[in-house]
């Protein structure tokens, strides 16, 4: 049926144009005075909301920030006070916390919790999110309907792109826990 696929690639369009208009923040957009929770709370919501467009709960607040400082995911704050670093791993964090555990993403994080760390590491993210984003953003581009529906991702009913792009999810997250993997840990290899 030529309109439900119509509509698929009209939902791809609309979610193509979302991302086109939304950006992470670079480390030099990043505050340079710390901050109070408050201060950062809101910040984070105003970088990362249309990531989080669809959440009936608020993805990043006080209790949740806290968790992350005495999970020793975050460092500290200094005198309540968060500085660029903490706002830097938060983006990271609540970026992918929708797809990732936190054990998972805190081995993705320096283990040098200081300015120079960060911002490398911040740095490579942005880039690789950039990357990432451009990539997807082509996709229906690159060869729309026929090429989606040749590759069997797109029934003539247009119901099977919500089921690939969830494998493609699935799969994704597989082989990121799998590299983040401690090579020293062999239990790991058996978990599932």
């Amino acid at each position: 049926m030529q309109s439900d696929q119509d509509t698929v690639m009209e939902r791809m369009t609309r979610w193509v144009e979302g991302l086109e208009q939304f950006d992470l923040p670079d480390w030099d957009s990043l505050p340079q005075l710390d901050l109070y929770m408050d201060q950062v709370i809101l910040l984070l919501t105003r970088y990362l909301t249309p990531i989080d467009r669809e959440a009936e709960e608020k993805f990043v607040t006080a209790s949740i920030i806290n968790n992350y400082v005495r999970m020793k995911v975050i460092p500290p704050p200094v005198k309540k006070r968060y500085s660029r670093v903490h706002l830097a791993y938060l983006v990271v964090i609540c970026t992918l916390k929708q797809s990732l555990s936190i054990s998972c993403i805190q081995r993705l994080l320096p283990e040098d919790p200081g300015e120079e760390a960060a911002r490398q590491f911040y740095d490579g993210f942005i880039q690789q999110y950039r990357r990432s984003t451009a990539f997807l953003r082509q996709l229906p581009l690159a060869g729309g309907l026929p090429a989606l529906a040749e590759a069997g991702l797109l029934s003539e009913d247009g119901d099977t792109l919500p089921a690939a792009t969830a494998i493609f999810s699935t799969l994704s997250k597989s082989l990121t826990e799998f590299l983040l993997q401690d090579p020293r840990d062999p239990e790991e290899d058996d978990e599932d």
